[in-house]
C-alpha cells in the first residue's frame, strides 16, 4: 500500500508548479555561479581553478545550506496538507496502515525533494561546458568531482533535515513549527561557525556543523593549491564522522515522529469529552443589542489599533518566535565570548563592539521577517476564516497596515531585548559605559527601517505571487540578487533595494561622514517601498476572487482619492531623493563602479608603463604649510620640494604624479626655472613638465604646488576617511611625486588577462640594478630633510614627523611647527584630532654618553586602558633595539590614535598612528593573554630599524627585512617580558596565518627570501622561522649578525644602493655552526614542512619524585614547490622534545631539550622529576606543522617500576 500512496505523492508533486520553480531556481543559480562571476558561492580563491573539487564540495554545501527553506516547504507540509485541507479523516482508515501513510508520503516527497536539489547538480555540470568560460582557470571535466559532494554533503543534509521537517509538521501539525527547525540549524550552524574563529575548536566544529561548510573548511584550512585542485574531500576522521552523527539524528527522527505520530483524526479523549458537552448545552438567549455603525477616521484608527496589538500579540506568544528569539539570545551571548578576540585575548565590550555583535543577529531577524510577514498575509486563509474577515466593514488598508505595525512592533520589542542583553553582557564583563544614545541611534535608524523596507517589500511579494512558499522563495532569490547585481556592475545604491551605509562607529568620531548619505538613501528606499505597499494594498485578496487578472480589476475600484494621493506622495518623495542624490554621488562628487575603476587602472598601464624606469630627479628637502579644516572635512596644503639630480644624464622632463583621489585637487604646480606642461594625462593625474634647460647632473631646482582636499555633499559608497571631523589621519601618497607609479596598475592577473594584459609582473630580482637603486617607499627620493607647519581647529592637536617648534594659535586656528633635523624616508604622515596624552621619558646609553628619549601617546578620552602596557613597550622596545642593534636615531617617539575605519598601525619616523580598533580597547588581565598592545607596539617601534635604518631595495625579499625583522624583534622583546606558553600562542596563531594564507595564494608561493606582497608570507611564517632560528643559533648569535648588518647598511650611509635579503643571509650564515647551515637554508630559501606527532606517550614511576616518560614520535620533513606540491625529503634535523608537569597547580612545560631526529620514526625516553600530564615533539610550534594538535599527547601511565 505504502507504494500506491508514494506513487500518489509523486504524482501530485509533479504536477505542482511549485516543484518546477525550486528547481528552476537552483539549476539557474548553480549554472550561474560556475560559469560566470555573476554569481558568487564559496568558490576557489588565487590560483585555485573555479572547478576544483573543493571549491565544487563549498558551493554545493553553501547552496544546500542557503536554501533549506525548500526541504521545509515539501518535506514539511507532506502529513500537515491533509490537516489543512481536511483529507485526514479519509487517509487515516483501513486499509491504510501507519507505517504505509508515513512511509510514502516520507520517500515521495524526498524523492521530490532530491529531484530539487539535481538542479545544483545539472546547473554545475551544464555550466562547466559554456563555450565563455576561460580554460585558464578550469581543470578537465571530472563527473566525480561533481558527484562525490553531492553524494556526501547535499544527500545527507537532505535527509536529515528533511526528516526532521517531516517529522515535526506531522506531529505539530502547524507549519510556523516547522520554520523552527529550520531556524534552529541555522543557529547550530552559527555556533560552529563561531567555534571555528578558534583554532583549538576547529575540530568540534567540523563535526557539529549540520551543513557541512565548517567540515570542508576545517578539513582543506591546509591545504595548498595543489591539494585543492586534485583532491576530493577524504571520507575520513572530523568529515565522516559529521556525516554519520546528522545522518543518524535524521533516522533517529524518523524512528521517534513514527512512534509518536497518532494515527487519528481526532488526538485525544479529553477533546471528545468536550464536544459532548458542548453539544449537550442549553443555549442561553441573548438579546442581540442596536448598534450605530461609525465609519469615520476615529473608527479606522481603533480598528487599525487593535488588528496592530493583536498581530503583534499573535506573534509575540507564538512558541516559535519566542524559540527563535531565545536560541537568537543564546547566540548572541555565545558570540559575546569571543566578541574583539585578538590572538585569544578579548578586548573591552565597547557600545560598537555590542552593536557588531548584535548585527549577527540579524539573520534571525531576517527570518523572523520573512516568514512572519508571510504568515500573517496568509493568516485568516489558513484558518479558513478569510471570507469572514473579508467581509467586515474594514478599509482594505487597514489589515495590510495592521499587520504590517504588528511587525514594526515586533522588531521594536527585538531591537530593545536586544539592548538590554547588550548592556547585562557589558556589565557582567565590569564595562559599564552603556551609551545608550548609540544604540538606540544606530538600531533604531539603521536596522529596524532596513527591516521596515524589507518587510514592506515582503508584503508586496506575498501578495503579488500569492503563494507562501514561493513568496518566501522569492525573497530569498532577491536576496541574492542584490548580490548579483554589483556582480554586474551595478553598483550604485540607487538601484540595490535598502541599500545604504551607517558606517563603522568610531568613539573617536562616532558616526561623523557616513550620516548625511545614509539618511538621503533611507528616504529614497522608503519611498520607493511604501509605493509598493500601497500597491500591495490594491491589489491584495479579499475574498475568493485570487486570480492577478481579477485582482487587477479590482485594484481599480480600490484606488480612492487618498491612496491615490499617498501613492503620488511615494513617487515624488523617491523621485526627488532620487535626483538630489544623484546630484551628490554623480555631479558634485564623482561615481566609478569597479569597472571603471579597472578600465582607468588598465588604460594607465597601456599609455604610461614605458616612462616607468625614466631617470628622475629625487626629492631631497619637503617644506609644507597644511590647513587642515576638520569640521568641513577638508584641507589645503602648499609646499615645496627640492629636487636634485642624482643620476649621470641631464633630465630635461619632470614626470608628476598627482592623487587620483577625485577629492584631492593639485591646481599649481611651478618650478624656479621655466619649464612648459608639454604632456598632460588629466584621467591619470599624470603631467609632463619639460625644462628649458636640462637639469643637469648633482644639479638642484625647486618645485611647488598647492594641493587641496576639498568635501562636497556625500558620495556613493564608501567616503574617504582620511579626514574627518576627529581623527584625521592622511599621508604623503596624497602629495604629488615624481614618475610613474607601478602600484596603480592592475595587480589580478585574473584581471588582467580580461583586458588584454600579461600576467602582472613579479618584484624585480634582488639582482636587478633597477631596484636596488630605489628604495621600498618609492624611487623619487632617497632621504629627504622634513620641515611642516600645520593648522587645525583650536580644540585638535595636529602631528606630524620631525620635532615640535613652535606652537601657537591666530584666530581661530591653532599653529604647529615640526621640523626633522636628520635625513628620514619620503614617506610622512599628517594627524589632528582633539587628544589627551600620556608623557614620559627615558634614556638609552650610548658609546659618547647617554641621548633622552621622550615618549607621547596621543589618545581619546576614555581609551586609557592599555596606555601602560604600551608606554612600557616603548621603553622596553628602545631599551632593547638599541643594545641590540643599534642606537634609536630620533629624540622622541609619539604614537597616535586614529579611528577604527581601519584596523593597523603604521610606523613612520619618530610618529606611529595606531588605531583605535587594536590596542588601545584590549582586555588584557590575564597573565595567559597575549597581550596584543604590547606586541603591536614593540612590532612598530621595531619599523625603526627595520624600515627607517635599514631601508629595503625595491626588490623581492623587501618585506623580509622591514616586517619579519621586526616580527623577530618584537618577539624577543616580548620573551624577555613574557612565558614560553604566552609565546606559544602567539606563534600558533602565526602559523595559522601562514598556512591558511598559502592555501589560497593568488600567483606562486615564494620563499622568505623573495616574498613579495605576501602577508601571510612575511608576517606568519617570518615571525615562526625566526623565532626558531633564534632558538637554534641563539639569541645572541642573531642579535649580532643584525648588529653587523645595520651598522653596514645603515640608511643615508655611504652605499650607492639599498640592501637586500642576499645581504642580510650571510650575515646571519656567519653566526650559523657548520652543522646548522642547513637550517638558514630551510628557514629562508626554501619552502619546508613538517609533520610531527606523537603516536603514544607513556609513563613509569620510577621514585618518589622520579617519572620515566617514553615517547614513540614519527617526524616527517617535505620541501614544497611554489604551487605547495610536497616531496619528502631525509631528515636529520634537531627537533624539541617536551614533557609538561603538574606544577603550582596548572601544567608547566618543565622539560625542553632538542633531540636528534634520523628517521622518521623513534622512541625517546626522558626521566623528570614532576608528575607528568602530557608530552610530545615540537610542543611550541616552532616548527612549520600543518597539524599541529597532535604534537602533544595525554601521557598514560603504567604499573611497571611502582
Amino acid at each position: 500500500m505504502w507504494l500506491k500512496i508514494l506513487a500518489f505523492e509523486l504524482k501530485y508533486r509533479f504536477k505542482r508548479p511549485a516543484t518546477y520553480i525550486y528547481f528552476a531556481i537552483l539549476f539557474l543559480l548553480s549554472f550561474l555561479a560556475i560559469s560566470t562571476d555573476v554569481v558568487q558561492i564559496g568558490g576557489g580563491a588565487g590560483l585555485v581553478k573555479e572547478n576544483a573539487p573543493t571549491t565544487i564540495a563549498t558551493m554545493m554545501a553553501i547552496l544546500a545550506a542557503i536554501f533549506m527553506m525548500i526541504p521545509s516547504a515539501i518535506m514539511g507540509v507532506a502529513v500537515l496538507r491533509d490537516y489543512e485541507h481536511d483529507m485526514a479523516s479519509i487517509m487515516f482508515v483501513n486499509p491504510i496502515s501507519k507505517f504505509d501513510y508515513l512511509a510514502g508520503r516520507f520517500v515521495g516527497s524526498f524523492i521530490t525533494l532530491l529531484f530539487v536539489f539535481s538542479g545544483i547538480l545539472f546547473g554545475f555540470i551544464l555550466g562547466e561546458f559554456m563555450w565563455w568560460r576561460d580554460v585558464d582557470k578550469l581543470l578537465p571535466f571530472s563527473l566525480w568531482n561533481y558527484l562525490h559532494p553531492f553524494v556526501w554533503i547535499v544527500i545527507p543534509s537532505l535527509f536529515f533535515s528533511g526528516a526532521i521537517f517531516f517529522v515535526s509538521g506531522a506531529l505539530s501539525r502547524k507549519m510556523v513549527y516547522v520554520y523552527l527547525q529550520w531556524i534552529i540549524l541555522f543557529i547550530v550552524y552559527q555556533i560552529t561557525a563561531i567555534l571555528f574563529e578558534e583554532i583549538d575548536n576547529r575540530s568540534l566544529a567540523s563535526i557539529l556543523d549540520p551543513f557541512g561548510i565548517s567540515t570542508i573548511n576545517v578539513e582543506t584550512q591546509y591545504w595548498t593549491v595543489d591539494e585543492k585542485n586534485s583532491l576530493t574531500i577524504p571520507i575520513a576522521g572530523d568529515f565522516l564522522l559529521n556525516r554519520i552523527l546528522w545522518t543518524t539524528i535524521g533516522v533517529l527522527a524518523l524512528i521517534g515522529g513514527y512512534f509518536a505520530f497518532n494515527f487519528n483524526v481526532v488526538r485525544s479523549r479529553k477533546g471528545r469529552k468536550i464536544q459532548r458537552a458542548v453539544k449537550d448545552a442549553v443555549a442561553a438567549t441573548i438579546p442581540i443589542p442596536a448598534a450605530t455603525q461609525l465609519f469615520g477616521f476615529k473608527t479606522t484608527l481603533k480598528q487599525l489599533t487593535s488588528q496592530t496589538w493583536f498581530y503583534f500579540n499573535q506573534v509575540l506568544k507564538s512558541i516559535p518566535f519566542q524559540a527563535i528569539v531565545f536560541f537568537g539570545m543564546f547566540i548572541l551571548i555565545v558570540n559575546s565570548f569571543y566578541m574583539g578576540r585578538t590572538f585569544g585575548t578579548y578586548t573591552y565590550p565597547t557600545t560598537y563592539l555590542m552593536l557588531e555583535l548584535i548585527s549577527g543577529f540579524q539573520l534571525f531577524m531576517m527570518i523572523i521577517l520573512v516568514v512572519y510577514s508571510g504568515e500573517l498575509i496568509w493568516k485568516e486563509r489558513e484558518v479558513k476564516i478569510n471570507l469572514i474577515y473579508d467581509a467586515m466593514p474594514v478599509r482594505d488598508m487597514t489589515n495590510l497596515l495592521a499587520k504590517f505595525f504588528g511587525m514594526v512592533l515586533i522588531y521594536v520589542t527585538l531591537l530593545l531585548a536586544l539592548i538590554v542583553t547588550a548592556i547585562i553582557i557589558q556589565a557582567a564583563r565590569g564595562y559599564y559605559n552603556f551609551e545608550l544614545g548609540v544604540y538606540f541611534s544606530t538600531l533604531f535608524s539603521d536596522t529596524l527601517f532596513f527591516l521596515i523596507l524589507f518587510t514592506m517589500l515582503a508584503f508586496f511579494i506575498q501578495v503579488m505571487v500569492n503563494n507562501k512558499f514561493l513568496g518566501y522563495a522569492m525573497m530569498i532569490v532577491f536576496f541574492i540578487s542584490t548580490l548579483v547585481l554589483t556582480n554586474l556592475g551595478v553598483e550604485h545604491r540607487l538601484f540595490r533595494f535598502g541599500s545604504s551605509d551607517l558606517g563603522p562607529y568610531s568613539d573617536m568620531n562616532g558616526f561623523g561622514h557616513y550620516v548625511p548619505g545614509f539618511s538621503w538613501f533611507n528616504v529614497y528606499w522608503f519611498g520607493l517601498a511604501t509605493l509598493l505597499f500601497a500597491v500591495a494594498t490594491l491589489f491584495a485578496v479579499r475574498g475568493s476572487e485570487a486570480l492577478l487578472k481579477i485582482r487587477f480589476r479590482i485594484g481599480k475600484l480600490r484606488l480612492s482619492r487618498s491612496l491615490s494621493i499617498f501613492i503620488m506622495t511615494s513617487v515624488i518623495v523617491f523621485l526627488l531623493s532620487g535626483c538630489y542624490i544623484f546630484y551628490n554621488t554623480n555631479m558634485l562628487n564623482k561615481y566609478q563602479n569597479s569597472d571603471d575603476q579597472e578600465e582607468l587602472q588598465t588604460d594607465y598601464e597601456k599609455e604610461l608603463k614605458q616612462y616607468e624606469y625614466l631617470i628622475q630627479p629625487k626629492i631631497t628637502d619637503v617644506t609644507m604649510d597644511v590647513d587642515i579644516y576638520p569640521y568641513n572635512r577638508d584641507y589645503e596644503a602648499t609646499g615645496s620640494y627640492i629636487l636634485k639630480n642624482k643620476s649621470n644624464e641631464p633630465i630635461r622632463d619632470i614626470h608628476v604624479q598627482l592623487s587620483t583621489d577625485f577629492q584631492i585637487h593639485t591646481d599649481t604646480i611651478y618650478f624656479d626655472r621655466p619649464a612648459v606642461l608639454s604632456e598632460n594625462f588629466s584621467k591619470f593625474g599624470y603631467r609632463i613638465y619639460s625644462l628649458n634647460q636640462a637639469l643637469e647632473p648633482g644639479e638642484e631646482m625647486e618645485m611647488h604646488f598647492k594641493t587641496s582636499f576639498i568635501t562636497r555633499g556625500f558620495v556613493e559608497g564608501s567616503p574617504n576617511n582620511t579626514v574627518v571631523f576627529n581623527g584625521t589621519f592622511f599621508n604623503s601618497s596624497q602629495f604629488p611625486s615624481l614618475g610613474y607609479n607601478e602600484g596603480f596598475e592592475l595587480f589580478s592577473d585574473s584581471d588582467r588577462k580580461d583586458y588584454d594584459l600579461k600576467p602582472k609582473d613579479r618584484n624585480l630580482d634582488r639582482d636587478d640594478p633597477r631596484g636596488l637603486a630605489n628604495s621600498f617607499f618609492g624611487d623619487d627620493a632617497d632621504g629627504i630633510m622634513f620641515e611642516m607647519v600645520v593648522s587645525t581647529s583650536p580644540d585638535q592637536i595636529a602631528i606630524a614627523p620631525g620635532y615640535l617648534q613652535k606652537e601657537w594659535e591666530e584666530g581661530d586656528r591653532r599653529y604647529f611647527h615640526y621640523k626633522m633635523d636628520v635625513p628620514m624616508a619620503n614617506f610622512y604622515n599628517v594627524v589632528s584630532a582633539r587628544y589627551e596624552v600620556m608623557r614620559d621619558k627615558m634614556t638609552i646609553p650610548l658609546d659618547s654618553g647617554e641621548k633622552e628619549i621622550a615618549l607621547e601617546i596621543y589618545y581619546h578620552k576614555g581609551h586609557e586602558y592599555n596606555l601602560d602596557r604600551m608606554m612600557k613597550a616603548m621603553k622596553q622596545s628602545f631599551a632593547y633595539f638599541s643594545e641590540n642593534f643599534s642606537p634609536y636615531q630620533y629624540r622622541q617617539m609619539r604614537i597616535m590614535e586614529f579611528p577604527r575605519y581601519s584596523s593597523f598601525a603604521q610606523s613612520f619616523a619618530n610618529t606611529v598612528p595606531f588605531s583605535e580598533g587594536i590596542g588601545f580597547m584590549l582586555e588584557i588581565e590575564d597573565d595567559d593573554d597575549v597581550d596584543v598592545a604590547y606586541f603591536v607596539t614593540a612590532h612598530e617601534l621595531a619599523h625603526q630599524w627595520w624600515g627607517h635604518q635599514i631601508v629595503p631595495a625595491n626588490v623581492q625579499g623587501a618585506a623580509m627585512l622591514s616586517e619579519s625583522l621586526s616580527q623577530y624583534s618584537a618577539l624577543m622583546v616580548m620573551k624577555n617580558e613574557y612565558s614560553m606558553e604566552n609565546m606559544k600562542e602567539f606563534l600558533k596563531e602565526e602559523m595559522n596565518r601562514y598556512l591558511s594564507g598559502r592555501s589560497g595564494e593568488q600567483k606562486r608561493e615564494m620563499t622568505l627570501t623573495k616574498v613579495e606582497s605576501q602577508n601571510y608570507i612575511h608576517y606568519g611564517k617570518g615571525a615562526v622561522n625566526m623565532f626558531a632560528l633564534q632558538d637554534y643559533i641563539g639569541e645572541d648569535s642573531v642579535n649580532t649578525a643584525l648588529r653587523r648588518f645595520v651598522e653596514e647598511w645603515h640608511a643615508y650611509g655611504d652605499k650607492d644602493r639599498y640592501p637586500s635579503t642576499k645581504d642580510l643571509i650571510p650575515y646571519l650564515r656567519d653566526v650559523t655552526p657548520d652543522s646548522l647551515q642547513f637550517l638558514v637554508t630551510d628557514l629562508f630559501e626554501k619552502i619546508v614542512l613538517f609533520e610531527n606527532k606523537v603516536n603514544e606517550a607513556s609513563v613509569v614511576k620510577k621514585g618518589d619524585q622520579e617519572w620515566e616518560v617514553t615517547l614513540d614520535l614519527s617526524a616527517k620533513k617535505l620541501e614544497a614547490d611554489t604551487l605547495g606540491t610536497e616531496t619528502e625529503v631525509p631528515i636529520r634535523d634537531w627537533i624539541d622534545i617536551g614533557v609538561y608537569t603538574f606544577k603550582d597547580g596548572k601544567e608547566q612545560l618543565t622539560y625542553l631539550k632538542k633531540h636528534k631526529f634520523e628517521s622518521n620514526e623513534q622512541t625517546i625516553t626522558i626521566t623528570v622529576n614532576e608528575d607528568p600530564v602530557k608530552a610530545g615533539i615540537d610542543p611550541i610550534n616552532k616548527l612549520i606543522d600543518r597539524n599541529p594538535t597532535d604534537n602533544t599527547k595525554a601521557v598514560t601511565f603504567s604499573d611497571e617500576g611502582t
